[in-house]
């Protein structure tokens, strides 16, 4: 595999298009864990506030896969469930292989090309993938009461910017 550091600048636009697309997947388990967390609150009964606290915590700590098996048996859609399906496979690619696929063709300039079209491409998927999410949680915002920020502090104005910018907020704004 090429040394990490380049002073080659479209060689390090391919570490910065790999930067976003991984933004990317982790904005999409942020809001992941989010419509998990919504589903759960007001699809099932807890004895105690202490109960609801340990199923969201357990949720804020399980893997991707995790959480995306937790919302199919929450969420019955088909859509979301391709999307979804794809964005964990692609994920764990990004995260476990994506330099090590490209390693024995990485030689210049033509390969960084493909590179950053392919970590695009990801990001996309991950954006898309969110602006599903968060149109499935904007649904959800009346079941969750009247003032959906005490439920997860600003929530409706980053559901409200996805849903009139067409733009994927910041996970951690």
């Amino acid at each position: 595999m090429p040394d990490a550091v380049s002073d080659d600048p479209t060689s390090n636009e391919v570490f910065a298009a790999y930067g976003r697309a991984m933004h990317g997947a982790q904005a999409l388990e942020f809001w992941l864990r989010n419509l998990a967390a919504v589903n759960r609150t007001v699809s099932k009964s807890f004895a105690s506030e202490d109960e609801l606290d340990r199923a969201v915590e357990t949720l804020s700590t399980s893997t991707m896969g995790t959480v995306v098996a937790a919302l199919r048996s929450l969420v019955h859609d088909p859509e979301l469930e391709t999307k979804l399906t794809r964005a964990v496979a692609e994920r764990n690619r990004l995260a476990h292989q994506f330099f090590g696929e490209w390693a024995d063709v990485w030689n210049g300039p033509e390969t960084d090309v493909r590179m950053i079209q392919d970590a695009n491409r990801m990001r996309s998927l991950f954006d898309d993938t969110i602006r599903r999410l968060t149109s499935i949680i904007g649904a959800h915002l009346d079941t969750i009461g009247s003032n959906p920020n005490d439920f997860i502090p600003g929530l409706e104005q980053r559901i409200a910017k996805v849903q009139t910018a067409g733009q994927v907020p910041p996970a951690y704004s």
